[in-house]
């Protein structure tokens, strides 16, 4: 709950108990309707630099889980459970191909939690935009944080954190199993153009990354393209984020 996706939910919805790495133990042998789990930690750079720590965290989530009993488990994990290759959606079978650390070990938490609970839905999101947030494109672009790392070229799928507890109750609702909570990419460039005309970026530029992943469910949000959004939805809600941000600063 202290983490950057709990700490939004905290602030949308109340919730029975409060769990975070320091007292997570104390979840064993406890009985709960429903369980939201948020808690596998998201440096993907750390986690594929040191797969083996990782590994042992994620290991040690499973373990702690395991000697509860929940009606439901609601696992938020994430878009790097996908390997690199456009288009594909809920379906796809992601043990099918090779990952890194970051994207199997979050994977194999998906089997775990599905194997363990006889309910769960796995809401996977794409990179996050709200308050807290402490990385990606958009924190380095409002706080001048390695700008020369950005490529203008990449394009990423943001997600608004500030909608979670909606689209839970959402995916609750459908008893939607797996749901990728995926809007239509956004290219970096279009962000400059929108936001931080003045800023320079890319004179040491990572090399470009293009994130379209898609969900089946697009119908049930009122869309025909394979997305939760369209990327002016996402223009929309990241320039309200964005004022609000710097109107506290």
């Amino acid at each position: 709950h202290t983490g950057f996706v709990g700490g939004n939910l905290i602030r949308q919805h109340e919730f029975a108990a409060l769990y975070n790495s320091k007292n997570i133990g104390d979840i064993r042998g406890r009985a709960f309707d429903t369980i939201v789990f948020s808690g596998a930690q998201a440096k993907k750079w750390w986690a594929n630099q040191n797969p083996e720590a990782d590994l042992a965290g994620i290991d040690n989530a499973i373990e702690n889980m395991r000697d509860v009993s929940a009606r439901r488990v609601i696992l938020i994990s994430t878009i790097d459970v996908l390997p690199q290759r456009a288009g594909i959606d809920e379906d796809f079978d992601c043990a099918s191909v090779e990952n890194h650390a970051y994207g199997k070990h979050r994977l194999r938490l998906e089997q775990a939690m599905t194997s363990m609970f006889d309910q769960v839905n796995i809401v996977r999101l794409p990179a996050l935009f709200g308050p807290g947030l402490k990385k990606n494109v958009i924190y380095d672009l409002m706080h001048d944080n390695i700008l020369e790392t950005i490529n203008p070229a990449s394009a990423f799928q943001y997600y608004d954190l500030t909608r979670l507890w909606r689209d839970i109750e959402f995916v609750v609702a459908h008893d939607l199993p797996l749901v990728h909570l995926f809007p239509a990419p956004v290219a970096t460039q279009k962000i400059l153009d929108a936001f931080f005309p003045d800023k320079l970026v890319g004179a040491k530029a990572a090399a470009e990354a293009q994130y379209d992943y898609r969900t089946k469910y697009d119908s049930l949000f009122g869309r025909s393209d394979g997305y939760i959004a369209g990327a002016d939805d996402v223009l929309a809600s990241l320039g309200a984020f964005i004022s609000a941000e710097q109107g506290r600063a």
